[in-house]
Formats: C-alpha cells, sequence, structure tokens
C-alpha cells in the first residue's frame, strides 16, 4: 500500500487505488468458520487497549488508557485471502492464537501459504478465537496474492480513529 491514493475522474477508481487505501477487516462470525490462506511472511505486533468496543494503540508513557487503568495486551495482525471468494483483508489475533500460528508455520515451512480455519468458541462474537490447522496447499492464486503493507495498514487504521 502506498501513502498516497492518487487523483480521477469519474466514478469507478481503479482496482488497484482501492486496493492501496481500503483494506477488509476479518471478523469471525460465531456459527462460521473462516478459512483464510495466510499471505503476510509473519504477522506485526502492537501494544494495544481494549477501550470503548476497540482496540486502540498504546502511546507510551503518556498514554490516556493507561492513565485511567485500561490494561495492555499484546495484539497481532496478519494478512490473508480467503480462497472461495479471493478477498483480501487483514485479520488480528490474540497472543495465544500468535503462538499457535508460529508453531504450526514452522511444520508448514512458513507462514505465507499456510492455510488457517478461524473460529469462535462459543455464539457469543466475544468469545476466544480458535484456529485449526488445515494440511493443505495453497492454491496458484492464493501465492500470486501480494499481502498489504501492515505498517501502513495499522497507520491508516489509528489515523482514522483519531
Amino acid at each position: 500500500m502506498s501513502g498516497r491514493c492518487g487523483v480521477g475522474e469519474g466514478w469507478d477508481v481503479p482496482a488497484a487505488v482501492a486496493d492501496a487505501c481500503e483494506f477488509h477487516w476479518w471478523h469471525v462470525v460465531p456459527g462460521r468458520a473462516l478459512v483464510l490462506c495466510m499471505l503476510s511472511k509473519v504477522p506485526l505486533w502492537y501494544v494495544g487497549h481494549f477501550d470503548g468496543g476497540r482496540m486502540k494503540v498504546c502511546s507510551g508513557p503518556v498514554c490516556d488508557c493507561c492513565e485511567r487503568g485500561v490494561g495492555k495486551q499484546l495484539r497481532y495482525v496478519a494478512c490473508g485471502v480467503e480462497p472461495t471468494s479471493r478477498q483480501l483483508g487483514v485479520i488480528e489475533f490474540s497472543k495465544p492464537v500468535a503462538e499457535l500460528l508460529r508453531d504450526w508455520s514452522r511444520r508448514n515451512g512458513g507462514f505465507r501459504g499456510m492455510m488457517v480455519e478461524f473460529t469462535k468458541a462459543t455464539k457469543s462474537k466475544h468469545s476466544r478465537m480458535e484456529v485449526k490447522y488445515i494440511d493443505a496447499v495453497a492454491t496458484p492464486f492464493c501465492l500470486a496474492v501480494e499481502p498489504y503493507d501492515l505498517g501502513e495498514v495499522m497507520r491508516l487504521t489509528w489515523e482514522r480513529l483519531g
């Protein structure tokens, strides 16, 4: 992704521009499995606070959330593509999930191209995320897709949250 999205006339934005400025966040819906082919070589991690119904990056020593006593969490994000819809997106997960994915990526020969099924433990949208390794080879389409620049995705996301 580029920091600049460009300028153009008309109603239809070229796909390359839209992909550089807009991105899909994967959410695991209770009762449905989300299967992704992981595109990132490694995830990106950040320290954040769950505040006001969403994760916010910790801004350091003068952090409003820290001053209010909101607990810190280590969070991870990675880029993946859903093989059937070919939708590209970003998924966020906890440290325990990241540790499992790290271990599985070793037996997979790397994180990129690893197939993973994400589900929720219960019907609550706030329930624990569960993951399952899918022992399958990624399709040529999946392996040809370039991942988002996760640093840029997070920068743009945090800018929008203000």
